[in-house]
C-alpha cells in the first residue's frame, strides 16, 4: 500500500491504530480466510490440549523451543517475500518507467500521471494475485496444527 500511495489516506482502528485501506483489506482477508479453513477448531482445540501437556500449577519448560521458534521465524519471514516481492517489483519496475518517461518526455507530468497509475497498476496486481494471496495463507494455516502440537510438547513435561 506504500508503493501504490494508498497509505496516505489512513483509517483509524482502534485494535490497529492507523492502518492504511489495503492493510485493512488484507487483516480481513487473513479473518476469513482463518474462518473458511477452519483453523480455529485447531486453536481451540490447542488450547484444550495445552490443558493436557502441562496441567494448572506445573509449568515445564524444554530448550528445544528455541529452536522451533528460530525456523518459524524463518519461514514467516520467507512467507512475507513470497507475498510482497512480485507486487513490490512490479511497482518498482514502474517508478522505474516513469522516471524514464520523465526524463525522456519532460513536458509530462509525471507528479499527475504516477500516482493515478501507480494505484491502477497495484490494484490490478493484487486483483490477478489474489488466488495466490489465499493460496499462501491457506497453507500456512494447513501447518497451523501441528506447528502448535510442537510448541505444546517442547513447553509441556
Amino acid at each position: 500500500s506504500y508503493f501504490m500511495g494508498l497509505s496516505i489516506a489512513n483509517v483509524f482502528d482502534p485494535t490497529f491504530w492507523q492502518v492504511s485501506i489495503l492493510n485493512r483489506f488484507f487483516i480481513l482477508l487473513f479473518y476469513l480466510v482463518f474462518f473458511i479453513t477452519q483453523s480455529y477448531h485447531i486453536v481451540i482445540g490447542g488450547i484444550f490440549m495445552s490443558f493436557e501437556y502441562f496441567p494448572v500449577g506445573s509449568m515445564g519448560f524444554n530448550a528445544n523451543i528455541f529452536e522451533f521458534v528460530i525456523e518459524k521465524s524463518a519461514l514467516l519471514f520467507v512467507l512475507g517475500f513470497q507475498i510482497a516481492f512480485p507486487f513490490a517489483l512490479i511497482l518498482f519496475l514502474l517508478n522505474v518507467a516513469l522516471a524514464l518517461v520523465n526524463r525522456l518526455i519532460p513536458q509530462v507530468n509525471v507528479f499527475i500521471v504516477g500516482l493515478p497509475m501507480q494505484i491502477f497498476v497495484g490494484l490490478g496486481a493484487l486483483s490477478l494475485g489474489g488466488a495466490a494471496l489465499v493460496y499462501l495463507a491457506v497453507n500456512a494455516l494447513s501447518r497451523l496444527g501441528s506447528d502448535f502440537m510442537t510448541i505444546l510438547r517442547a513447553v509441556g513435561l
